[in-house]
C-alpha cells in the first residue's frame, strides 16, 4: 500500500511526542515508517515543510467547527485561547513547534477570513480584530512555552504570604490572565465609534 502524506505527518507527530523537537530527525522518521528517504521527500520537500504540516495537525482542533454561530466576539477569543493552549499542551514541545513552524496555508486563510467576518458583523474593524487575535495567540504561545519548559516543582516557599489560600494553578492563572486581556479589548471596543461599537 503506497505511503500517504497523512501517514507521514501523523507518524512525525507521534515521533515528536516521543523524542521532542531536539531529538527529531527525518532518519528516525523513515526508520519508523520503514521507507527510504526518497519516499518521505515525495510527500514533503524538506524537514521544515514537514514540521509545518505537523504544526497544522496539532492546531486542527483549535479551528474545528463547533457549530456555533454569531457568538460574542469576546467569548470567541476566550474560547480560542483555551483551545490553543489545550492543543499545544497535548503534545511534547507543542509551543516550541507552533512558535517556530506555524504557517498560513490556503485553509488557514479561509479560516481567518471566516473568523474576521464574525468580528466585522459585530462592528469590530478588521485591523483591530486581527491585532487582537495576534495578541491572544502570542500570549498563549508564550505562556505554554513557559509551562512546557519550566522545571517541575512547587512554588517557592516565600510565595506563601502572597497566596494565603494556596498558589493558583497554572490553568487558573492562565484563565484569569486571558480574562484580563479580553477586558482590555472590551474597553477598546467601547472606545470605537458608535457605528463600530459591538453593542
Amino acid at each position: 500500500m503506497p505511503l500517504r502524506r497523512e501517514q507521514v505527518v501523523e507518524a512525525a507527530l507521534e515521533l515528536l511526542d516521543e523524542v521532542g523537537l531536539d531529538g527529531f530527525t527525518t532518519r528516525a522518521l523513515t526508520d519508523r515508517l520503514g521507507v527510504q528517504r526518497g519516499a518521505l521527500y515525495w510527500h514533503v520537500k524538506s524537514k521544515q515543510e514537514l514540521l509545518a504540516a505537523v504544526t497544522e495537525l496539532v492546531l486542527r482542533p483549535v479551528f474545528a467547527d463547533d457549530g456555533r454561530e454569531g457568538g460574542d466576539w469576546a467569548d470567541d477569543l476566550v474560547e480560542y485561547a483555551h483551545r490553543l493552549r489545550d492543543a499545544m499542551l497535548a503534545h511534547r514541545d507543542g509551543a516550541r513547534l507552533v512558535a517556530a513552524h506555524v504557517t498560513v496555508n490556503r485553509s488557514g486563510v479561509e479560516q481567518l477570513a471566516r473568523a474576521l467576518e464574525r468580528y466585522t458583523s459585530q462592528g469590530i474593524p478588521v485591523p483591530v480584530a486581527a491585532r487582537w487575535g495576534d495578541i491572544i495567540s502570542s500570549y498563549v504561545t508564550g505562556y505554554v512555552l513557559q509551562e512546557q519548559t519550566a522545571p517541575a516543582g512547587t512554588p517557592p516557599a516565600d510565595a506563601e504570604p502572597w497566596f494565603p489560600d494556596g498558589h493558583p494553578s497554572s490553568a487558573e492563572t492562565f484563565a484569569d490572565s486571558v480574562a484580563t486581556i479580553v477586558l482590555g479589548m472590551r474597553a477598546e471596543a467601547a472606545s470605537l465609534t458608535p457605528a463600530s461599537h459591538p453593542g
